[in-house]
């Protein structure tokens, strides 16, 4: 008989998003590590990160796991990636990941369809690395570059948070600025409860094998590749809070001293 992973009576204390630095491929080697974390912690809650690109990404509808699947990892809308995801069982969606760029009709219709259908919607405002990438799909006006990063500024910014404010279930990423601990999202969709926010990478999962426009995780790893330090590369197998979740990156702590001043 096969054991009851997620019980419903369980007191969570933490909900544990899986392959924030990978990608969970839904691989029966990937499913058996994450059965035993979930055996092994029976006060974390379990959900997987998924392009909607991943081959075995139907899977999930056969285990009982939660997933928060980005639709447009490619910033474009593809209506067959579009009619995959459709075609999960609704129960196994915590929320959609969309990601968002100024005057893309398709993006905001894609926003406006998940909301009719009555999916949650996290949007994600795309952040770029350079001039270069960025203009291949913004307008270079709309952003402005704080540190290593693009961020999206002015009308631009009014606008995607207006279209967040005036859709059901529609939500923005981390809206404030203040890190997974401000934000909550994560926590709220998946589980309807507000509670620390944690990582895993799993070795069964391995490094991603897709190639997001300017991909904050890859740009790190690159990073530390060039830099030589190979161990921190990816943290394999180790539920813990990255710099987001912990408060930790100079992004937030700028966002939080504007704040308070």
């Amino acid at each position: 008989m096969r054991a009851i992973l997620t019980p419903e009576l369980t007191a969570y204390k933490e909900v544990v998003r899986v392959a924030i630095n990978n990608n969970f491929n839904c691989t029966p080697e990937e499913y058996r590590q994450l059965d035993g974390f979930v055996l092994a912690n029976p006060t974390s809650f379990f959900f997987v990160n998924c392009n909607v690109k991943t081959p075995a990404l139907l899977t999930l509808n056969e285990h009982p796991y939660k997933t928060v699947v980005t639709l447009n990892p490619d910033i474009v809308v593809r209506e067959n990636e579009v009619s995959k995801f459709y075609s999960l069982k609704r129960e196994r969606v915590a929320f959609v990941r969309v990601k968002y760029i100024p005057d893309s009709q398709p993006v905001v219709e894609l926003i406006q369809e998940l909301s009719e259908a009555r999916y949650p919607v996290v949007i994600t405002k795309q952040r770029f690395n350079s001039k270069v990438s960025l203009s291949r799909y913004a307008n270079l006006r709309d952003y402005q570059f704080q540190g290593n990063k693009a961020h999206l500024i002015g009308k631009a910014l009014s606008e995607v948070q207006a279209l967040a404010d005036t859709t059901p279930g529609v939500y923005i990423c981390d809206r404030r600025g203040l890190g997974c601990q401000g934000c909550g999202l994560c926590s709220k969709l998946t589980l309807g409860q507000d509670l620390k926010i944690t990582s895993l990478n799993m070795s069964s999962s391995g490094e991603c094998k897709f190639n997001c426009v300017d991909c904050y995780a890859k740009t790190f790893q690159n990073f530390l590749r060039k830099k030589k330090i190979p161990t921190r590369v990816m943290i394999y197998d180790v539920i813990h809070q990255n710099e987001k979740q912990a408060g930790r990156t100079e992004h937030i702590k700028k966002a939080r001293a504007a704040l308070a001043a």
